[in-house]
């Protein structure tokens, strides 16, 4: 099996390919070929396997991707900080994979990075790139997955700053702090966190399984269980071995929050995604109108055992 990660650089994709390298040595083989803008940067430890292939690549540019050959495309709309139209960019990004994947013309599987809440048409700010990844992509291939991930706990990192400064605290934008999350879909949507490891391995799960009975089939990936704002600043006492006040982000403060370390253009979509799982918003009030997955994926990693990590590697 061959399998194309597109673009290769992200978190996501990094532990999704440790994943699929490790499966190659108890399985059929399987072969990576990553692409990047620079395969200078690939992981030395990627590339001391013998079954994984660096390949330069931009995903702005469809010309420069190479997917012949490949069974499989395993794809992320990664995001982009640098003032560009979020919107613009998901859709030429996404454009440009189903190129590729039609000028290969040999991939019969495609396994697509997404977000709990991409269904939505409007209204979600940021996770709209997902939406339209998946509206682009979903009849590409006979098979396609999306795997509709919770928030990353690795989100969190920024968090480690404030939580080692000197004056310990830890900023949430979940309002109010004893928002209690219901047991449905929609409202775990924030508070359903999953590790990037996790991640990886649920996406290479899906990759390398014999079949799929539908198309799209939407797997939903979840950590071990749910957390709130008050289990995050637990999670970095036990981590950071001293008290973190939890200081809440009130909706009228979100902007002036978010500006602090984005740049203009993406405020906004980031304000809007807020907003639309919170009390009143979009997704809170469409809870009880959301589709059901057609698989749950649990991964293992505990909230506090991902921040662990994420104070290990600095």
């Amino acid at each position: 099996m061959l399998v194309a990660v597109l673009p290769a650089s992200p978190k996501s994709a990094q532990e999704t390919i440790r994943a699929l390298l490790e499966a190659d040595q108890l399985t059929a083989p399987v072969h990576v070929r990553a692409i990047y803008r620079d395969p200078a940067k690939a992981p030395a430890e990627f590339v001391a396997h013998g079954s994984f292939h660096a390949v330069a690549g931009d995903l702005s540019n469809a010309a420069s991707l190479d997917l012949g050959n490949a069974d499989t495309v395993f794809a992320i709309t990664p995001p982009r900080y640098d003032g560009t139209d979020m919107m613009q960019w998901a859709r030429q990004a996404s454009e440009n994979t189903r190129a590729a994947i039609q000028k290969a013309g040999t991939v019969k599987r495609l396994v697509l990075l997404s977000s709990m809440g991409a269904e939505q048409p409007e209204g979600t700010g940021e996770i709209m790139t997902n939406h339209i990844a998946e509206e682009i992509l979903k009849d590409v291939v006979p098979e396609v997955v999306f795997m509709r991930c919770a928030y990353f706990m690795e989100n969190w990192a920024p968090a480690m700053e404030t939580v080692q400064s000197k004056h310990p605290h830890l900023s949430s934008v979940i309002t109010p702090l004893d928002y209690e999350i219901p047991m449905d879909y929609w409202l775990k949507l924030l508070l359903c966190k999953v590790s990037v490891a996790d991640i990886g391995k649920a996406c290479a799960t899906y990759i390398m399984a014999m079949d799929h009975p539908k198309s799209p089939y939407i797997v939903e990936v979840h950590g071990p269980r749910e957390y709130t704002a008050k289990d995050v600043q637990k999670a970095f006492q036990d981590v950071a071995g001293h008290a973190v006040e939890l200081k809440p982000v009130e909706k009228a403060d979100l902007p002036a929050f978010f500006g602090q370390f984005l740049p203009e253009a993406s405020v906004g979509p980031f304000v809007e995604m807020t907003r639309s799982f919170l009390p009143g918003g979009i997704i809170a009030k469409e809870s009880g109108n959301s589709p059901s997955p057609d698989r749950m994926y649990r991964g293992r990693t505990e909230l506090v055992d991902a921040i662990r990590r994420m104070f290990k590697r600095g």
